[in-house]
């Protein structure tokens, strides 16, 4: 029998063999964006880094490496400087486990410069994305320090999360620059808001954006910033920033003033407070009756609003979720319901008049008659707000939902409050979850909720 056929010989049929390996990534990538797995971003296209930074990923937006598929093996991105003498790989590189798609790039910055660094990706083909290194001056003393810098005012900031703050003042003092009337020629200004207790010169967890001038004082220039505050709630700290040679190197400024004048210092402990308050404290999933005797017509969800402040009902939803696919199944705007709830005042979801409820009580219908909240092992529901994409309340029944894909929301959620529920709702005896006491959330669902035979749709629970 011949091994080989002959040249120009026919054949009726053709057969191929493939064989596929389990390192197929390890091979030559030459289809690495194909049917290999190779890179298809590496960003985002600018980042930054302080400098003296040490294995920290970028920040503002961290810089990550992204394949086409998911990793078959441990996969290693070998990544370089195009000036390693600014800022380096910590590694060299970075690994994506398998089965992942993406993984975060951990780097060093050595030296700061208005200029940014390009770094490069290498998987077969080969990705840029560029790193700024940020110089922090305080405390050098060198010719582009600023020479006098300050928070001027106000020194503490209360504010409601994605609200407009109060406006912010800076002033910078510089020989020979500031005392002109104008702008100061060749510098910029910028306000930025952190982690409390934090130090802005390291730049993780902060943000900055640009300020504007404003105006002279005495030999002083005056800056300003009007912003948005964060959607969440918490204690910031605030500073203001100046530089003078594009964004590279840059001093801070504290409440008691900071910069390369005699006895100046630039201290954390003397940076501006930002308390950001919560505008939906105290409103809470407080009753759910899911699972009723004979067909479920007169299941509801009871909200209740324990605090002091009229909360605005238009961008809040309740999402129920698919314990069987972690799947949100039903959005109830709330905004149906009324504009706002008041202090006190309580919001019913329910589809039957067979529900009674307390004049004043906030009702919404349900779009269906029956069988509206699924029955468990697991399920849950989740108050959300739709803006901030904040999940406010949560309630995990019949077993834990840690991993809740809600629609529209990045990632997942965990509706479980500290430790699980065990009490249960059943279809053989008249009762309904409720927090016990009344409105009562201490964030653990086990000593939070119980079962109770005596509903209470829009009034206070009872054991």
């Amino acid at each position: 029998m011949h091994r080989f056929a002959a040249i120009s010989a026919r054949f009726a049929t053709c057969s191929f063999i493939f064989v596929a390996t389990a390192n197929a990534q390890s091979l030559d990538p030459l289809f690495a964006n194909s049917f290999e797995t190779g890179l298809v971003a590496f960003g985002p296209p600018l980042s930054v880094t302080a400098a003296g930074s040490s294995n920290v990923a970028t920040a503002y937006s961290p810089l990550k490496v992204t394949l086409s598929d998911p990793a078959l093996v441990p996969t290693f991105v070998t990544i370089t400087s195009s000036d390693p003498a600014r800022i380096t790989i910590s590694g060299g590189g970075v690994t994506v486990n398998a089965g992942q798609t993406s993984a975060p790039v951990l780097v060093n910055g050595l030296v700061g410069a208005a200029t940014p660094v390009t770094l490069w990706a290498h998987l077969g083909n080969t990705l840029g994305a560029a790193v700024q290194v940020e110089q922090a001056l305080n405390e050098t003393d060198v010719g582009s320090e600023a020479d006098y810098c300050v928070i001027w005012s106000p020194a503490t900031i209360n504010v409601f999360a994605g609200s407009a703050a109060p406006t912010v003042l800076g002033r910078l003092l510089e020989s020979g620059v500031t005392a002109p009337l104008g702008a100061p020629v060749g510098w910029v200004a910028q306000f930025g808001f952190g982690p409390q207790s934090s130090d802005p010169r390291l730049l993780t967890g902060w943000q900055f954006s640009d300020a504007s001038y404003t105006t002279q004082y005495v030999n002083t220039d005056e800056f300003q910033i009007n912003f948005m505050a964060t959607y969440f709630p918490g204690i910031y700290a605030y500073t203001y920033r100046f530089s003078n040679d594009g964004g590279g190197s840059w001093s801070y400024c504290d409440t008691n003033g900071a910069g390369s004048g005699t006895g100046l210092t630039f201290e954390t402990s003397a940076l501006g407070v930002m308390t950001v308050n919560d505008p939906y404290a105290g409103l809470v999933i407080n009753e759910v009756d899911y699972d009723t005797v004979g067909t479920d017509t007169t299941e509801f969800i009871e909200l209740y609003n324990s605090g002091s402040l009229t909360i605005n009902l238009s961008t809040l939803a309740l999402a129920p979720i698919n314990g069987n696919n972690n799947l949100e199944y039903l959005r109830l705007n709330l905004i149906d319901a009324g504009p706002s709830i008041a202090p006190g005042q309580y919001l019913v979801v329910k589809s039957s008049s067979a529900v009674v409820v307390p004049a004043g009580t906030l009702t919404m219908a349900f779009p269906g008659s029956d069988s509206q909240i699924q029955n468990g092992s697991p399920d849950g529901i989740a108050l959300v707000d739709t803006v901030s994409m904040r999940l406010l309340d949560a309630l995990s029944y019949e077993g834990s939902i840690t991993a809740a894909v809600i629609t529209g929301f990045p990632g997942t959620y965990n509706l479980v409050e500290g430790t699980p529920l065990t009490a249960a709702d059943d279809n053989f005896v008249t009762g309904s979850l409720a927090r016990v006491p009344n409105g009562v959330d201490t964030n653990n669902a086990a000593s939070d909720w119980v079962l109770t035979t005596t509903l209470t749709p829009g009034a206070a629970n009872v054991p």
